[in-house]
């Protein structure tokens, strides 16, 4: 007989007798459809298993309390959404109790006490009510942001001692938890990308399929899926703008007014917008609107163009609905190049309007639009921005000088100072700096990163920034909050949420950082590799060793810095040959490289600093490097 500690969530329908008497074929048939189309899939997407369906209700457990609350919020949600075209006699509500507890395992069945409690909770519930115990509520309260209100204790039914209830009122807060369905479906034509469905905390909701990777880091052959769109806030992708001029060099401007109106409708929460990433890899390709949409999962396309003719702008763009073909809006803009910046405003606002015509621009009116005046210091800018991704210290080194540049150009060019912080961080952390001494670039980084903030108060990238810096100096409380600023400022930011799993981890909350990580991916399907180097990371410390190894796999390279955490997997996994021979290149390419160094690592949490070190001490990295 096999015990086991597990989650359980018990749901029944309100009102099921009647329902039945009324419309037995009606009732059966949507009771069926609500578990085709909305239940199965956000269990599946939760990692959770229906253990089992009763005519009015369904019992199921996960491995994790946040999963299972995260599911009731999604199942009642959705459940909602289905039921508003719907006569009131005729609507189908449910209500759910969970529980954390221990169960009894016999085939595909579970017993116990545990499930004893979630249901006569879901008893309880009123109706499209969840409920939950104090055991759920204490592994929830400090990992979700909800409102949850405390019922006080209630004697039930074969439970011997009361028990203490807490509802989750479904509002604002937990609606911001939701994330779309993905459904798996036939197609007569090879996407040629892996359709999975990703159990994420996404801080909005929305439609989005997000598709696996292979050793190529992009995409496999080896399914036929497709996404179903279903109910959610709107969803976009912003598409690169064509680039109408004979001159290259001019690719920047385009692509930028592309990106900026991405970033733009990112900070509306009421919207959920694909990453730049994502939507730049269709750049320079023959593809149809309806193409993107469905290998994206979103519902609108914003596609245009750009012309410079000496200062002379001409911009064309438009809106379309891919379910239909439709075009929503669409409109050409001739103006000065100077102008370039305002233009782009004027179609962040109408493409906001055009979705939703009672969206409250209040906020977004407070934000600086308008980056720089002067498009010589934007040029230097974007050129910074190349260098700096390209992670190397050769590329740091000229990311500085370049916005160094920039900043003469224009001395309130925020954007610029972001990037000049962000060139110092990496400076102190990895070494690419010609500063000596190294700690001279920390103070460097956080002067850039304050004054980015004092231009531009509601900046997010400034506050990124600034909570990346703050994690170097071992404050992660204070990091964790900074980045929740910057979360909250655009929530759709999949680079910001990437970032911010850093103070999780040091801090000991691993599968927090997998989740969010998770969602960071969701957002930006075609991501780039820190992602998987991030994502692996954060497994490693939540012990999830073989989704560890298959996220760095998953890479197109392995970075340099990265052995030193692929290492310890493959010694996690058995793989001691494999491990030592990773280490043993690594030492040979870092000299200088010892458990002093890994040592001062930002952890506050003891036992995963101790395991990795331990497991670098295992692989024979030195205490003291050789002289």
């Amino acid at each position: 007989m096999e015990r086991r500690l597990t989650a359980i969530v018990a749901a029944d329908v309100v009102g099921y007798s009647r329902l039945i008497r009324e419309n037995e074929a009606g009732t059966l048939a949507s009771i069926k459809a609500h578990r085709e189309d909305l239940i199965e899939p956000i269990v599946t997407a939760r990692r959770g298993r229906i253990v089992k369906l009763m005519g009015d209700g369904l019992l199921i457990e996960f491995a994790s309390a946040v999963e299972a609350v995260q599911c009731a919020i999604e199942f009642q949600h959705f459940i909602s959404l289905k039921n508003k075209d719907i006569p009131d006699k005729n609507q189908i509500h449910y209500r759910i109790g969970i529980n954390v507890g221990d169960i009894v395992v016999e085939g595909d069945d579970i017993y116990g006490d545990g499930v004893n409690v979630a249901s006569r909770l879901e008893g309880l519930a009123v109706p499209d009510g969840i409920y939950m115990t104090a055991s759920v509520f204490d592994q929830v309260k400090d990992k979700l942001d909800l409102n949850i209100q405390d019922l006080g204790l209630h004697e039930v039914k074969n439970i011997s001692e009361p028990i203490r209830v807490f509802s989750l009122l479904l509002d604002d807060k937990a609606l911001a938890l939701v994330t779309a369905i993905t459904r798996p479906v036939t197609s007569a034509r090879r996407t040629g990308l892996i359709a999975t469905v990703v159990a994420v905390a996404v801080l909005v909701a929305g439609v989005v399929l997000w598709h696996t990777w292979n050793a190529s880091g992009q995409s496999s052959d080896t399914a036929d899926t497709t996404a179903v769109p279903l109910i959610g806030k709107p969803s976009i992708a912003v598409l690169a703008f064509d680039n109408l001029n004979s001159d290259p060099a001019k690719d920047y401007l385009s692509d930028s007014f592309s990106e900026n109106i991405i970033t733009a409708l990112s900070r509306f929460v009421d919207f959920f917008v694909i990453s730049r990433n994502s939507t730049f890899t269709y750049k320079d390709q023959p593809v149809k609107v309806q193409q993107v949409a469905e290998e994206l999962g979103v519902r609108y396309v914003v596609e245009g163009s750009i012309q410079i003719a000496g200062e002379k702008l001409r911009v064309t763009a438009q809106l379309i609905d891919a379910t239909n073909g439709k075009h929503l809006w669409a409109e050409s803009y001739d103006r000065s190049l100077k102008d370039i910046f305002a233009v782009q405003d004027e179609v962040t606002r109408t493409i906001a309007l055009t979705l939703n015509e009672n969206i409250d621009l209040a906020e977004y009116d407070r934000l600086e639009h308008q980056p720089t005046h002067n498009l010589s210091a934007y040029e230097l800018f974007k050129r910074a921005q190349e260098q700096s991704f390209k992670f190397t210290k050769e590329g740091n080194i000229l990311a500085m000088k370049l916005s160094e540049k920039a900043i003469k150009l224009d001395p309130n060019f925020a954007n610029a100072y972001i990037e000049l912080a962000w060139a110092h961080n990496f400076g102190y952390r990895w070494g690419w700096t010609e500063i000596t001494p190294r700690e001279e670039s920390l103070d460097l980084a956080f002067e850039m990163a304050r004054k980015a903030i004092e231009l531009e108060p509601y900046n997010f990238k400034a506050h990124q920034v600034l909570a990346s810096i703050t994690v170097q100096t071992g404050d992660l409380e204070k990091a964790a909050t900074i980045f929740e600023k910057a979360i909250s400022l655009n929530p759709n930011s999949a680079q910001v949420l990437a970032d911010s799993i850093d103070p999780l981890v040091y801090s000991g909350r691993a599968e927090e950082a997998v989740e969010r990580m998770k969602a960071a991916i969701r957002l930006n399907p075609h991501h780039p590799d820190w992602y998987l180097w991030n994502l692996g990371w954060a497994q490693y410390f939540a012990e999830d060793y073989e989704g560890a190894l298959t996220s760095i796999e998953g890479m197109n390279e392995v970075p340099d810095r990265l052995r030193r955490t692929l290492a310890p997997i493959l010694l996690r996994l058995g793989r001691d040959d494999e491990a030592r021979a990773v280490i043993g290149d690594f030492l040979e390419d870092n000299l200088d490289y010892d458990i002093q160094e890994a040592k001062a690592a930002p952890f506050t949490d003891k036992e995963f600093h101790d395991r990795w070190l331990n497991d670098l001490r295992a692989l024979g990295v030195p205490e003291n490097a050789p002289p």
